[in-house]
C-alpha cells in the first residue's frame, strides 16, 4: 500500500487548528481503485494514539501530527509505502474516518 498527502486546507480565522484537513490518497499494489479521503488534525491525533505502527497510513498520520503548522506545505506530495495487505488497512481507515 502507498499513502500520499495531496492537500491541506487551512482553518478559517477563529477556528480551532484541530479541524485543519489533510487530503490523502491510498493506493493498492493490487490495482484496486485509489481511495481518496481527508483527515482532520484532531482525528489524526486520535488515530495515532490508538493504532499500531507498521503501515503507510499510520506512518502518514504520525508525520502529519508531528509536523509544525508552519511546515504543512512541505507535506504535499509526501509518499509513504509499505507491504501491508490493502484489505486489512482500508476498512479500518474508512471505519475510523466515517464514525
Amino acid at each position: 500500500m502507498k499513502a500520499t498527502i495531496v492537500s491541506h486546507s487551512p482553518v478559517l480565522e477563529g477556528e480551532s487548528e484541530q479541524i485543519y484537513l489533510f487530503g490523502f490518497v491510498l493506493e493498492s499494489e493490487s490495482g484496486a481503485p485509489p481511495y481518496r479521503e481527508a483527515v482532520s488534525l484532531r482525528t489524526a491525533r486520535v488515530l495515532v494514539a490508538h493504532l499500531e505502527d507498521g503501515n503507510a497510513f499510520v506512518e502518514m498520520l504520525r508525520v502529519i501530527v508531528a509536523t509544525d503548522a508552519a511546515n504543512y506545505n512541505s507535506l504535499i506530495g509526501r509518499k509513504f509505502d509499505d507491504q501491508k495487505e490493502w484489505s486489512k488497512v482500508v476498512p479500518l481507515a474508512h471505519h475510523r474516518l466515517t464514525n
